[in-house]
């Protein structure tokens, strides 16, 4: 008889037991994780030894790697720009909702008693929502494209970015055995300067590189590649003690800015899927039915906690950032769960040996609960909110949309903002290349100098030389970065203040230069020489420096700016918008009864309340179609208007109900707001003289007014001071546009 490792046989039972389960829990319509659960409980050491596992430990990393393959794939969908673009509603909800729930959590485990190392891992674990149930949920009901399902995938890219952070410094409280705050400080400190490093050495390098692979047209290649650099920043991680859901994580979303990245999540789903099945089977071997029976009234509790505290916090984040009641409530009802997050945090806590084994059964416990209940909440939450709008008194209500008004005109970032963190960010982004660039070379170069070079001085300062030469277009570009155009500065006292504001900077980064050479010249009066001696290097060769520092930059930039190789089928890109209306793409089926239409013979804007404020066809975009543009089958329309207006828009549309909306995304285009100042050329003019359509193919779709709200406005319009226009249009044309009015 051949013998085969005990592994494989484990598998074999975990992967059988799992598939059984899964069936009956789809057929059920119950989320696949639970069935992973269930499915782990039946395999686990707590129930009958006919399904036993003996391999205990191969099968703890095989659950690791589904960690890591979870994560990697997270990344793959969170993308930098992504981030960008979720707006102050959602990062402000997911901060209000996360320091709500921890808080708490905190609190509920000091009520039952807990111990502070289990009060903190529990606050974190009930802080953060899943993401993949939220999603399945959503593709399961159909909700993805509704205006409420924009919000709750912001609020849950923010709490990705949390969980992370979380991860880390939890990974430094258990291995300390204690919360110092200095300590922690220090620690996310190093946190941002080693992150940042990884980040910007891999944007430089890797989408480049892994769209030169993806040009080989070679699946295995690209998949390997791509589960190489992966595991590569997972040990790096590693070597730091930081934790391989971090390393992970960071990979894929630097990856997710390259052509291939839509490619690569679709040849690491099958990895995913299978090795993030045995992280949740896993989970559930560790699950003790005695540990539940027994603290079955704190699991309760702490469910309860989870679901009312995530719906109340989210539901009040979301109108405290300018969302109206109905789009809050619904997305608090979407969020009222715990997932993978909460079981890795608890796996944590278990190999670090800081958290009662009880604490495990009861979080997962509770998991499954309200991951049983979110499909519910969900669907039942529009009707939810219907309800609460009609309880609130119509005094309450009229106070509610003035100040959500009002924090919409007040959120509105000005230009000359958007420039001054801009500016910021380019100096912390060099500030972190500088002390990557130093520390390195403290570390590695430096002893392999002094090993050749006898004089130890010469060594340390011909060390200190070759850091201070690769980071002078870094340094330069820190120098530079708050310098303006005194041409656009009329006032004295302005150009005073920038003019300070430049000498500040500039002395903080010469001390800051000074306090990493510190590592190589110890000696303050040979140090204050050099760093004299650099500044005349940099303003004599300032030309070659930052001729150099802007190649570099370029090259960074433009791994953001690559397109992508294939379209996201599902995503509707829209912003943010404090409407009840958003954007949304439609797809013109054939035979439908617009197909052959002029734009202004189909007349859904007053049948409907439907706004075409784009049109894609042969992947060739026309933002703001002329009213006599024909509309053909196959092509997509760019539509502002309701949840309500669109369905019913899309009742008639569709001749049946095979048909499906598969819109390819439309790219480059958002929706801003505008205000009209007293200066502006459009002030007291009518819509149609302002002649925005024309020069900048853009749509003016609402104006906030007094209070009140005015949605596809007509031509003969007129507009006033102070008005907030809502606009559609290519980034680049707003933009013109901004400059010009």
């Amino acid at each position: 008889m051949t013998h085969i490792p005990q592994l494989i046989i484990d598998l074999a039972v975990i992967l059988g037991v799992a598939a059984v389960v899964t069936y009956v829990f789809r057929k059920i319509n119950q989320p696949v994780v639970l069935g992973y659960i269930v499915a782990g409980i039946i395999v686990g050491p707590y129930t009958h030894p006919f399904f036993s596992i003996v391999d205990v430990n191969s099968l703890k990393t095989l659950a690791e790697l589904g960690v890591i393959f979870l994560m990697f794939a997270l990344g793959l969908e969170f993308s930098f720009r992504r981030l960008a673009k979720v707006g102050i509603s959602a990062a402000g909800t997911a901060i209000i909702q996360i320091i709500f729930m921890i808080s708490i959590g905190l609190l509920t485990a000091k009520l039952l008693g807990w111990s502070n190392m289990d009060s903190i891992f529990l606050g974190c674990m009930v802080a953060i929502s899943s993401t993949t149930i939220i999603i399945k949920a959503f593709e399961e009901l159909g909700l993805k494209n509704k205006r409420f399902a924009e919000l709750v995938f912001g609020i849950l890219i923010v709490e990705d970015l949390a969980a992370i952070l979380m991860l880390v410094a939890l990974t430094n409280i258990s291995m300390t055995a204690s919360f110092n705050g200095l300590e922690l400080l220090i620690a996310s400190g190093k946190l941002a300067v080693v992150v940042g490093a990884w980040f910007l050495i891999g944007m430089f390098l890797v989408p480049r590189f892994v769209k030169k692979v993806g040009q080989q047209k070679n699946n295995e290649m690209l998949v390997v590649v791509a589960i190489g650099l992966c595991l590569g920043l997972v040990a790096l991680a590693s070597y730091f003690n930081y934790s391989v859901a971090l390393g992970a994580f960071i990979m894929g979303s630097i990856i997710a800015e390259s052509p291939e990245a839509k490619h690569i999540e679709h040849l690491v789903q099958p990895l995913k899927d299978l090795f993030g099945a045995v992280f949740f089977v896993s989970v559930g071997m560790l699950l003790d039915p005695n540990a539940i029976i027994n603290n079955f009234s704190s699991i309760l509790l702490i469910s309860f906690v989870i679901i009312f505290g995530k719906l109340s916090s989210v539901t009040v984040g979301s109108i405290i950032t300018g969302q109206r009641i109905p789009v809050a409530v619904q997305s608090g009802f979407s969020l009222a769960q715990i997932g993978e997050f909460s079981f890795i945090i608890a796996t944590l806590g278990t190999a670090f040996k800081v958290i009662d084994s009880k604490l495990y059964p009861i979080i997962v416990a509770a998991s499954t609960i309200t991951t049983f209940t979110t499909p519910y909440l969900i669907k039942y939450s529009l009707t939810s909110a219907n309800k609460v709008e009609n309880l609130i008194p119509k005094k309450l209500m009229l106070y509610i949309n003035n100040y959500i008004n009002w924090f919409q005109k007040f959120s509105i970032v000005e230009e000359k903002q958007k420039t001054n963190n801009l500016k910021v960010l380019k100096w912390v982004l060099n500030l972190i290349v500088v002390i990557t660039i130093y520390s390195l070379v403290s570390v590695f170069l430096e002893p392999q100098i002094n090993a050749y070079i006898e004089s130890e001085k010469l060594a340390n300062f011909l060390a200190w030389l070759t850091a201070f030469v690769l980071g002078a277009p870094s340094t330069w570009a820190m120098l530079n970065s708050f310098t303006c155009d005194t041409k656009n500065i009329h006032s004295k006292s302005s150009m005073r203040g920038k003019a300070i504001i430049l000498f500040l900077v500039r002395i903080i980064t010469l001390l800051i230069i000074g306090f990493l050479s510190l590592n190589f010249i110890p000696s303050i009066i040979t140090l204050s020489v050099i760093i004299v001696i650099s500044f005349i290097f940099l303003k004599f060769f300032r030309r070659q420096v930052s001729a150099y520092y802007i190649w570099f930059e370029d090259k960074f930039k433009s791994n953001f700016n690559q397109e992508s190789n294939t379209s996201n089928l599902e995503q509707v890109n829209s912003s943010l918008a404090p409407w009840d209306a958003h954007l949304i793409e439609i797809l013109i089926p054939y035979n439908s009864f617009l197909a052959g239409k002029k734009i202004f013979e189909t007349n859904i804007r007053d049948k409907y309340g439907v706004n075409i404020v784009g049109l894609l066809r042969n992947q060739n975009l026309f933002i703001s179609p002329q009213p006599n543009e024909i509309i053909f089958p196959q092509d997509i329309l760019l539509c502002f208007a309701t949840d309500e207006e669109i369905e019913k828009f899309k009742k008639d549309l569709e001749i049946s109900s095979n048909i499906q909306n598969k819109a390819k995304e439309i790219l480059d285009y958002c929706l801003q707001k505008f205000i009209i100042k007293n200066d502006s050329i459009i002030n007291g003019k009518l819509i149609k003289d302002t002649n925005i359509s024309e020069k900048f193919h853009c749509t003016i779709v609402g104006i906030e007014r007094n209070n009140t709200r005015i949605k596809s406005p007509k031509a003969n319009c007129e507009l006033f001071e102070h008005d907030i226009l809502w606009i559609v249009g290519e980034n680049h044309m707003l933009e013109k546009l901004r400059d010009t009015i």
